[in-house]
């Protein structure tokens, strides 16, 4: 039973940081989403969805590594991961106007890439038999 709660726990952190990531991107793209992504500017459109690589790999890799998740389960937290944005995700795109406003219309597909992009780079760290490993440091007080 204690294997349990421990599992439960943990999902309920991947939810979490799911949550955080979608919370932090949406405030991201609402202020500077113009210099993000824009159809008028395709070069730094292009270098936003180049630097979601190493920014989602830097978000989810550690937490891995951190949390000791076992390779075989990496694919079912990565899509806890994922998923509270992408449902999220639904009601920001669709309500664009609002939640995007310094995005235009045209750029808007744009965006739902970048956004499709970024998921599927979260499940692709978790299907990678990569192993993660991040120093971790004790604290000397």
């Amino acid at each position: 039973m204690i294997v349990h709660r421990t599992k439960s726990w943990h999902s309920g952190q991947f939810l979490l940081w799911g949550f955080a990531l979608w919370l932090i991107a949406t405030i991201v793209f609402h202020y500077w989403g113009n210099l993000l992504i824009d159809t008028k500017h395709p070069f730094r459109t292009g270098l936003s969805f180049a630097v979601a690589v190493p920014l989602i790999l830097g978000c989810v890799a550690p937490l891995f590594s951190f949390l000791k998740v076992p390779i075989s389960d990496r694919t079912r937290r990565s899509v806890q991961i994922a998923l509270p944005g992408m449902l999220m995700d639904i009601i920001s795109i669709l309500y664009h106007d609002v939640v995007f406003p310094v995005i235009s219309e045209q750029s808007i597909p744009l965006l739902a890439a970048w956004l499709f992009w970024a998921y599927g780079l979260i499940l692709m760290v978790g299907l990678s038999p990569m192993k993660f490993r991040f120093i971790r440091k004790k604290l000397q007080l």
